[in-house]
């Protein structure tokens, strides 16, 4: 099945894994210090690095690609949050890496 813009926005894709995401955020300065436990509030979000100038890197490790714009979504409701990047995205599949892994022994 060919992944579409549209199956993206709703969730709907096929295959398991984790879905690792990094983003940039863009914030207010001076509201770093709110911002950061409200980003690591959220399911499956952290937040490795960020720079005193209000940019964020944040990690997402999540069961799907719906999951991953519903926390992109969330972060942009956040006050004093500028804007939010999508910068990488993997699907660690575990049934691949079990196989290479097995294959290698």
């Amino acid at each position: 099945m060919r992944l579409t813009r549209r199956a993206l926005l709703r969730g709907d894709t096929a295959g398991g894994g984790v879905h690792i995401s990094s983003l940039v955020v863009h914030c207010r300065p001076e509201l770093i210090a709110t911002i950061i436990p409200a980003i690591e509030a959220l399911p499956d979000a952290s937040v490795p690095q960020h720079s005193e100038a209000g940019k964020l890197v944040v990690l997402l490790e999540t069961a799907n690609e719906g999951a991953v714009m519903e926390r992109i979504s969330a972060l942009e409701a956040l006050s004093g949050v500028i804007s939010v990047a999508l910068v990488y995205h993997q699907i660690d599949d575990e049934t691949e890496t079990e196989l290479e892994t097995g294959s290698h022994e």
